[in-house]
């Protein structure tokens, strides 16, 4: 920010200079429009919309519009698209000038940074009880819901990453540390890793100068979270041992809670049951004592996917039962979508497949409107497991490629590799060989492969089960 300001004043000809320029703009607004611009030197991002100078001038939206479209007359602001505006770099680096020291400029800073925790938190599924009540969350929302919260960080898009950069370097590490763990669910639901990662490497580092320190054990479950999202289990693993250790060390419940469940699933995956087991159950036990429902749901289901992997069919069904009760109280599709998946999965080894038809045809249409697209797919590929089992070929291959074909290109290799190997074992049921070999091929020369066991070693069996037959 400072060498922004500093190139300004050496863009000069003569006694002629751009600052000189802005400043005479500066001068010919109303009292009113210089206190909008000295807030937008304040704003976190090139781009913004009216809800962020609403936010730090304490004003109605309509009221911060008005401003805005009359900066723009003053050639101040640019309007790229409607709804959303932009200052010039050279324009931004004027407005810095009047902000620094002016008698607002903290109040600006803080609300404009709760503005961003309370669109993270509130499109996210973790909300209300996947955070500590504090005080920003104990005002009204300034969003009607997840899809307006959702829509306004999809906007922001990858300046969300400089959100969490610009409190780090304005001294607000609490912020910068609340701001990446309220985006992390809407990124790795997104498949925005690679931001999702920024965020939480920019904010690691200010957890230890933060005020909430329940940030350092927070944030490394988050990236263990990343970790699993992204097939790197062991990382993920000591990650979560790692914020374990910080959470029992502060005796608080609702991290212990969360790294409990990371590990256990970590540990699941990696092939230690009994640890995986141990974990869950403590998992499950905690979280209703938090008023985490997110996390009920998740150590539920991880815990019953391990039960049904061990052939305890009804139990696993139980607690993805229990699961979906809980989910239901949520009111949020993807929490539900995810829940009735472990059930469907549940009811299919017990050779219910009518109930799990039902169950998986809502999951499919929740995961649609919760717009998350590993999840459609993860849905839509045990429909097909259905269809597959009921003797509908034809109908299980279409809706395999279906769920195949909305994988973008950040899906985990677990789930492609799920997929892929459900639609060979379809491929070859329909006498199909090509096909199904094609698809155990691709699945073992994904990257990591190797790293995800279970499907591993079903796409080998798969390739024996052909070569048998030929």
């Amino acid at each position: 920010m400072s060498d922004d300001v500093r190139s300004l004043g050496e863009l000069r000809a003569g006694d002629r200079s751009v600052e000189a320029a802005f400043r005479m703009s500066y001068d010919q607004l109303t009292p009113e429009l210089q206190r909008g611009f000295r807030a937008l030197g304040l704003a976190p991002t090139a781009r913004f919309d009216a809800l962020t100078l609403a936010a730090m001038l304490g004003a109605p939206g309509e009221e911060a519009e008005e401003v805005l479209e009359d900066l723009v007359d003053a050639s101040l602001l640019q309007q790229p698209h409607p709804g959303r505006y932009r200052l010039h770099d050279l324009v931004r680096a004027h407005a810095r000038r009047p902000a620094a020291g002016a008698p607002e400029e903290a109040a600006d800073r803080t609300a404009v940074l709760d503005l961003y925790v309370a669109a993270g938190r509130a499109a996210g599924d973790w909300a209300p009880g996947g955070f500590p009540a504090d005080a920003r969350a104990s005002g009204p929302s300034p969003f009607t819901g997840r899809r307006e919260a959702a829509a306004r960080l999809k906007a922001s898009g990858g300046e969300l990453v400089d959100v969490v950069a610009y409190a780090a370097a304005a001294g607000r590490y609490d912020h910068a540390c609340w701001i990446a763990e309220a985006l992390v669910d809407h990124l790795v639901h997104q498949g925005r890793y690679p931001d999702c990662r920024a965020v939480l490497e920019l904010a690691l580092p200010c957890a230890d100068l933060a005020t909430d320190r329940r940030m350092a054990s927070s944030l490394r479950s988050c990236l263990g979270m990343v970790d699993i999202y992204q097939g790197r289990f062991p990382e993920a693993r000591t990650w979560f041992t790692e914020a374990l250790d910080l959470g029992r060390g502060r005796g608080d419940l609702r991290e212990q809670a969360r790294a409990t469940a990371g590990l256990g699933a970590a540990e699941w995956i990696l092939g230690d049951i009994e640890g995986a087991v141990a974990h869950l159950g403590e998992a499950v036990a905690l979280a209703p004592r938090t008023g985490d429902d997110w996390l009920s749901v998740t150590a539920w289901c991880s815990l019953g996917a391990i039960h049904s992997q061990q052939g305890r069919h009804q139990e696993a069904l139980e607690h993805a039962s229990a699961a979906v009760t809980t989910a239901e109280k949520s009111g949020r599709p993807r929490v539900i979508s995810n829940a009735l998946c472990f059930t469907g999965d549940a009811l299919l080894a017990l050779d219910r497949l009518t109930e799990a038809t039902e169950l998986l045809l809502r999951a499919v249409r929740l995961a649609r409107e919760a717009e998350d697209l590993a999840l459609y797919a993860a849905s839509l590929s045990r429909l097909a497991t259905v269809a597959h089992l009921q003797g509908s070929l034809h109908s299980a291959v279409d809706i395999h490629r279906e769920a195949l074909s909305t994988l973008t290109p950040s899906a985990s290799t677990w789930l492609e590799m799920e997929v892929r190997v459900r639609l060979g074992a379809t491929y070859a049921a329909a006498g199909r060989p090509t096909e199904a070999r094609h698809e155990f091929e691709t699945a073992l020369a994904l990257p990591a492969a190797a790293d995800h066991p279970r499907q591993y070693g079903r796409a080998h069996e798969g390739l024996r089960a052909l070569d048998t037959a030929g």
